[in-house]
This record gives C-alpha cells, sequence and structure tokens, in this order.
C-alpha cells in the first residue's frame, strides 16, 4: 500500500474511533480496504481521496440524491436504500463470511457474526471525507455517540421478528415456501386499503369485544407497508428462541389459493436453527427491532455461537441506556461521562468483591452505595460512585419484565366482574382515547377491583409487572409520587428519590410495544393539582410524549402513549373535594353502579350453599338504595361487593349476619345522622332477612 493510501486509512480509523465510537475505526477498516463489491469499483476504498469523487461513487451504488447526501452527512437522517440494494448488503456479508472460512479464519461459512452492513461502512467513509476536508465543522452526533452503539445496526434497513402461529406451528411452511405469512385473512389484499385507519375499522368490526384493535392493526399495516425488501427478519418461537434469520426478498403480496395466512412475503433464509436468548420478546406477532439494538446483537451473537459474558451484556446495556439520560442542564450524557460511570461501578465491584451488573435487589445496591460512601479509604471513583450506582437503580427499576402470562379474555372478565357487557366495551373504549379514565360510585361496587381486571383485558394477559397501583390521601404530595427529597434511612442528611409514577412511566417509554396501567385508588383524596405539578398537561391523550423538565432533578420526562391512568373515586364521602375543572378534562368519568341485577352476579349467589337469606337481603338492599337515590344521591347506595367473598362459600348465612350488623347498618347510620329514626328503622328491616322475620 503506497504512504498516501495508508495515511487515509490511518486518518480515517481515528476520526471514525472518535466520533462514531470506541473501536469502530478498527472494526470497520479492514473491510474498507478490501472492499470487493465487484467490477467498476477500486478494491481498496482508502484509494478515493476526495469527497466529491467518492460521492459520485457513493450515489451510483445508492441511488441517494444530492438532499439526502446532505442531511446524511449532516446527521439528520439515515437513508433507506432502493430496493435493488435489498439482498446486496447480505450478499457483501456472506461472500466475507465464506472468505474467511476457507482461509480458516472462521469456524462456518454462514457465520456473519462481526461483519458490518456494507451500508454502514459506505456512509462511514463518506461521512469521513466530508468532515476530513470540512475541519472547522464538528460531526453533529458526537456528543451523542458511545462506544460500541452507533451503527452497531444499520438504521437504513429494519430488523423484524414474526411469530409462525400458534405455537411455531407453520414454520415448516415458512422455511419450505421461502416466506413469512400473517393471519387477518377476512381482510382480503391490503392493497385496497388506503389507509391504516380503514385497516383498523375493518378489523374492528370482526371482534365481538370492542376493544379497539391498535396491536393488530399495526402488525398488518408494518406487513404490508413498512417491511422493505432488504430488511432482516427472525423467526421466534414463544419469547425467547429463535429458529431463523432471513432477509425479505420480495414485495407483500396475497395468495388466496392458501387455506389460511394469506399475506406473505419472500424470504431468503439464511440460518436455520434454535437459538434460546436471555433477553425476552413481546408477545406480539410482528415486533420491529430496531429500538432494542441490544436484542438485536445478542440475537446475532447467540446465532454466530459466540459467548455472551452476562455481566458484559449487562454492563452493555447499560452503557447504552446512560447515553439516554440527561444532566441536570437538561442535555445528554457524554461518552467521556458515561464511561466514567461505568467504570466506576466496575471498580466499585472489584474493590468490594460486590455483584452490581446483573444484581436487581434495590435495596442491596443501596446499601453498597452506603458502604461506598462512608469508605474514607475508597478514593479511586469517590466523586461518581454515589451518582453511578443511583443511575444503575434507576436503569434496573425502568427495564421492562417480560414473562409467559395466564391469558385474560373479555369473557373472563365478564364471568369475574359483575357488569355487562357493552359497559366493558364502553370503557375499554374511554380509556383508550383519552388515555385517562375515573371510576366513580359508592363504596362497595367494586371499583378497584373492575380496575385491575380492566387493565388485565387490555393487555390480554394478566401481568403484574405492568400494573401499578397507589393510594391518595390528604398529605400525599408532589415529592411522594414524582420526585422529591426524602431523608436517608439512616437518618444522615437527605436524597433525591424518584417516586412511583416517574419510575413507571420510564418502564413504560422502554417497552413501548405493550400496554402500562397506573391505577390511583382514592383520587380525589388527594390534592391532584399539588401532586401532579408540572405533569398536568403531560398526562393529556394529545400531550403523550412531549417532554418537561422535572422540578428537582431538572430530568427530561414525558408520559409515553402506553401508559394509561385509572383511578377511582368515593363519591358518598362528604369531607372529600371535588376535582378541579382543569384536572376533571383530562380525565373520562365512568359510574360504577351496584350490580344486583346482574345476571353472573345472581348466578353466583343461587350457586352459594345456603343463598335463601342472602337472597332475601339483596331485596331488601334493593329498596334501600331506591330511597338513598331518592334522598342522598346515587352516588351513596350500597354496592354489591359487600356480599362477594370466600367466606360467603364457607357459611354464607353466618357471613350475611356480620356484613350486615358491622358494616352496612353502621353505614346507615352515618349518611342518616339527623335521622337517627329513619336508620333504625333499616337497621330492623335488614336484621329481619336475616332472622327469618320477612
Amino acid at each position: 500500500m503506497n504512504d498516501v493510501v495508508n495515511s487515509q486509512k490511518e486518518k480515517y480509523k481515528a476520526w471514525v474511533t472518535e466520533n462514531l465510537g470506541e473501536k469502530t475505526g478498527i472494526w470497520y477498516t479492514p473491510y474498507l480496504e478490501k472492499f470487493g463489491l465487484g467490477s467498476g469499483y477500486k478494491g481498496n476504498f482508502f484509494e478515493y481521496q476526495s469527497y466529491t469523487e467518492y460521492k459520485k461513487i457513493y450515489q451510483q451504488m445508492t441511488e441517494q440524491s444530492d438532499e439526502d447526501i446532505e442531511r446524511l452527512v449532516t446527521g439528520k437522517s439515515t437513508p433507506r436504500y432502493p430496493k435493488k440494494f435489498g439482498t446486496t448488503r447480505i450478499q457483501f456479508r456472506k461472500k466475507y463470511a465464506e472468505d474467511e472460512y476457507n482461509r480458516g479464519v472462521r469456524s462456518k461459512p454462514d457465520n456473519l457474526g462481526g461483519i458490518p452492513d456494507w451500508g454502514v461502512l459506505m456512509r462511514s467513509y463518506l461521512i469521513f471525507l466530508y468532515y476530513d476536508e470540512n475541519p472547522t465543522l464538528t460531526y453533529p452526533k458526537k456528543e451523542k455517540k458511545i462506544a460500541n452503539q452507533e451503527d452497531e445496526i444499520d438504521n437504513s434497513i429494519n430488523y423484524w421478528v414474526i411469530s409462525p402461529g400458534e405455537s411455531s406451528r407453520l414454520w415448516d411452511q415458512f422455511h419450505t415456501e421461502n416466506m413469512i405469512a400473517l393471519g387477518w385473512d377476512y381482510l382480503g389484499d391490503l392493497k385496497n386499503y388506503d389507509s391504516k385507519e380503514a385497516v383498523e375499522r375493518k378489523i374492528a368490526e370482526q371482534r365481538a369485544d370492542g376493544v379497539r384493535p391498535v396491536n393488530d392493526t399495526k402488525a398488518v399495516w408494518d406487513f404490508y407497508r413498512e417491511i422493505q425488501t432488504g430488511d432482516v427478519v427472525y423467526v421466534k418461537e414463544g419469547i425467547k428462541k429463535i429458529l431463523a434469520r432471513g432477509v425479505v426478498a420480495g414485495d407483500y403480496y396475497f395468495d388466496d389459493e392458501v387455506s389460511e395466512y394469506k399475506h406473505r412475503r419472500k424470504v431468503d433464509w439464511l440460518q436455520i436453527g434454535k437459538w434460546e436468548l436471555h433477553q425476552t420478546f413481546a408477545q406480539k406477532t410482528l415486533t420491529c427491532l430496531n429500538p432494542y439494538p441490544n436484542l438485536i446483537q445478542e440475537i446475532d451473537q447467540v446465532m454466530n455461537e459466540e459467548f455472551i459474558d452476562p455481566k458484559i451484556a449487562e454492563a452493555n446495556e447499560f452503557r447504552n441506556w446512560l447515553s439516554n439520560q440527561v444532566t441536570d442542564t437538561g442535555v445528554s450524557l457524554n461518552d467521556k461521562t458515561v464511561k466514567q460511570k461505568v467504570n466506576a461501578l466496575k471498580d466499585i465491584e472489584s474493590h468490594y468483591n460486590a455483584l452490581i451488573f446483573g444484581e436487581t435487589d434495590i435495596e442491596q445496591l443501596k446499601h453498597l452505595k452506603d458502604i461506598v460512601i462512608s469508605d474514607e479509604f475508597y478514593k479511586k471513583y469517590k466523586g461518581v460512585s454515589g451518582s453511578s450506582i443511583d443511575y444503575y437503580i434507576r436503569f434496573i427499576e425502568s427495564k421492562p419484565t417480560v414473562q409467559e402470562n395466564e391469558s385474560f379474555t373479555m369473557d373472563e372478565f365478564l364471568s369475574d366482574v359483575f357488569i355487562e357487557k357493552k359497559e366493558l366495551i364502553q370503557l375499554i373504549s374511554l380509556l383508550e382515547n383519552k388515555k385517562n379514565l375515573i371510576l366513580k360510585g359508592a363504596p362497595g361496587v367494586g371499583k378497584t377491583y373492575i380496575a385491575k381486571r380492566l387493565a388485565y383485558v387490555m393487555m390480554e394477559e394478566k401481568d403484574e409487572t405492568r400494573v401499578q397501583m397507589v393510594q391518595f390521601h390528604q398529605s400525599y404530595s408532589y415529592e411522594d409520587f414524582i420526585e422529591g427529597f426524602r431523608p436517608k434511612a439512616e437518618g444522615d442528611g437527605f436524597e433525591l428519590k424518584q417516586g412511583p409514577f416517574v419510575k413507571f412511566a420510564r418502564r413504560a417509554a422502554r417497552d413501548p410495544e405493550r400496554d402500562y396501567f397506573f391505577i390511583i385508588d382514592e383520587i380525589n383524596r388527594g390534592n391532584m393539582s399539588k401532586i401532579l405539578g408540572e405533569l398536568m398537561m403531560l398526562i393529556e391523550g394529545d400531550k403523550r410524549g412531549e417532554q418537561i423538565n422535572l422540578l428537582y432533578s431538572n430530568d427530561k420526562f414525558s408520559v409515553p402513549s402506553n401508559l394509561y391512568i385509572i383511578g377511582m373515586m368515593n363519591t358518598a364521602d362528604r369531607s372529600l373535594a371535588l376535582l378541579d375543572y382543569a384536572l376533571r378534562r383530562r380525565f373520562s368519568f365512568f359510574e360504577i353502579k351496584p350490580a344486583f341485577q346482574n345476571e353472573t352476579f345472581k348466578s353466583y349467589v343461587n350457586e352459594l350453599n345456603s343463598p335463601e337469606a342472602l337472597n332475601r337481603i339483596i331485596d331488601e338492599i334493593k329498596s334501600l338504595n331506591n330511597q338513598i337515590v331518592e334522598e342522598l344521591g346515587t352516588g351513596f347506595q350500597i354496592g354489591h361487593s359487600y356480599f362477594v367473598g370466600d367466606a360467603y362459600k364457607v357459611d354464607t348465612a353466618n357471613r350475611v349476619e356480620e356484613v350486615i350488623e358491622y358494616e352496612i347498618i353502621p353505614q346507615l347510620f352515618e349518611y342518616w345522622f339527623d335521622d337517627e329514626q329513619k336508620a333504625n328503622d333499616w337497621a330492623e328491616r335488614l336484621r329481619g332477612c336475616y332472622d327469618g322475620e320477612k
């Protein structure tokens, strides 16, 4: 190699290392030296010395316009390449793998691990030449780049994971016919739909549960319009196994000759087998993995039989998470700061022989932090050790948990909760459209019970990790709910702590493909304006995703669109203030009424071992509620949940007497505190029911 070309290579290596990521320059350089794209191009791309010369070559290969290239080199976008180059990128990697296998460097000819995509290489050299010839300019992504993160995946293509039917039953067909497919056959040819909304309307017509088919629509539309020739597709089994990797080789087509899964695309399969991952997938038919670069990286490592050290994988995931955090001035953490914090945690692990990367016990991490801070002999990372552990705790708290869960259908909801199907459909619609819902009603109508199961039916599974519940009270504050300074456990000073809402919202934001539900019991018992503070605006449905700086930490924060808020309001407590109008307009309100007329409730009562006394009581409660509504209002009725529970299945008659005597009658004296005679009259009528006098 002549001196000019060698000098160019060294300049490129140094610039890419500094601007695109640690070790990236070393990684990319050998491939540009022997690119081997084909005739008409130089074998060593470092022989292209000027930006203008190479730009022409780049445009020949990619068909990018001058405007596209300007946006690329200024960091404003990453291009998508034309369809005819869809398979070029994978052919390039396969050729290198085969060459290295023949030279004894690589263990298998289909092991593509570590070979960068040709699009990444071409772009990196173009960007380098631009800034080499314009030394006064700074690459705008420089301050955001993280070692081993920038361009680990090529964002000019998408990475998808698809499920081949229930229990992977269609995988053999996918394999032999070189294709991927989706159901929803009743939609017909998707080319007949002019919008995503039209697809959603058609799917909604077919669903009997009234749930807005957001996920189904997204899967169908992504399969039809978002997947492109050249995209990488993985086939999954369950939530942790990979069966294959391939490259999309053709456009969408509708095959009306087959019996099922008629929406199809051709795929060239590259690797076939069965690999188990450390991380997990969302339980969805089709998911784009580009928001999860660490998962893509792990899939490739596992499929290429590369050893994955769990601690290193966790440290890398933490490093990438840190890159999206901000300082107290609202700017992103730079590479130097991120590297320092990761190294600080590694040093603490070594110095104290303690576990940090992989530790999930928050209290254990807090205890370790106290030890480190109080250790006057520990000097190396003293200035950042406490904040580094705090960041890691936040990282652990924000990680979504994906696991196999028990399904929960609309039929299961209706058999478990005593409301009508049309009411459930209305509840789901209100929550989906407004994002925020308040269930109001008298004590004992099952508001809390309904709220949790409403979350389950919308998730279509019982996933406790995606449901968070808190209860408001008069002294509940912004510092409790959002963030604030709190006394340390040992009483020595204060520390800034995130509240449950911020923690949960950030966890939801890291898992945008699935819905999360934050449930607030006794929502009108707290001062909502005081508790929410500047977040009052962010919870609005059309403000989701907008960012503001939090009051104490000044961290950037937003409420993601996949987070739903359900509040419960007791309408019978005279001591509670009504919600102010500014807050009311941010919620939909749904009144939960006593369900004594509900057929499921009637069946439940009649299946008890001795339902006679309870049926007499219920008839009397209905009359009582009529008078309560007339004199006090609907919010003061006696609810049905007083008569639900395992104790009724053991001894119905005894439990009826307990509830009437020690729960309902005292409530009546509260209602008619100024008319004890009326309360006494109703008490005697109710007692007469279980005594058998009525």
